[in-house]
């Protein structure tokens, strides 16, 4: 190989390495980008959640006050949208809070998902996909025709460790269920380990 072919090598390996590292920090740059971006939208999502008018109108006034919002273009649109509203809050939407599981507080978190009919069995696969992308293992699922279960949903821990878990896993049930009470109970059972946890639908 001639010394003209060696450095033509070299030269065209070279581009392909700037051309590639040039890709990779584009795609990088972008990811950054998307999770600012992403981040500023749940501030202001948040801020909405609130049922109060005047509370929906301080959060907005509280996001642009204290820089929490860093974009300067989204500081500025929401501080001109929140000062348009403040002779009448009301006109502020409401935006629902979203329920969703968050990663287990306990070690070794397993949950079994239990239904009284058969139409509450649909409920199954999107539990089970939504604990599990949580950080949940999900034992199983099945239908359940037992006297001693509530005609109403719950959900069931067996240790006293883990009732703070249970009560989190509850509170995101009844939310997306829109029930309104959810219950987390304790009931004895000593060959339940730490970090089980039933949910219950219903009958």
């Amino acid at each position: 190989m001639n010394s003209d072919t060696v450095r033509t090598a070299i030269i065209g390996g070279l581009f392909a390495l700037l051309g590639a590292l040039g890709g990779a920090a584009v795609t990088g740059w972008s990811q950054v980008e998307l999770a600012r971006q992403k981040f500023n939208s749940d501030l202001v999502l948040k801020a909405l959640e609130s049922s109060s008018a005047e509370q929906r109108l301080e959060s907005l006034k509280l996001l642009t006050e204290t820089s929490l919002i860093k974009d300067r273009e989204i500081q500025e649109g929401v501080r001109a949208y929140a000062k348009t509203r403040e002779a009448n809050p009301s006109q502020i939407p409401q935006v629902a809070p979203t329920a969703s599981f968050s990663a287990p507080v306990v070690a070794n978190p397993r949950v079994y998902l239990l239904a009284g009919n058969k139409a509450k069995e649909t409920l199954f696969p999107t539990y089970k996909s939504q604990l599990e992308s949580a950080g949940y293992r999900v034992l199983g699922a099945k239908l359940l025709s037992d006297s001693g279960r509530p005609a109403g949903e719950e959900v069931r821990y067996f240790n006293a460790e883990d009732k703070t878990q249970a009560e989190k896993i509850a509170e995101v049930v009844r939310f997306k269920l829109s029930v309104g009470t959810l219950p987390a109970r304790f009931y004895e059972d000593d060959s339940a380990k730490p970090g089980y946890i039933e949910i219950w639908f219903g009958k």
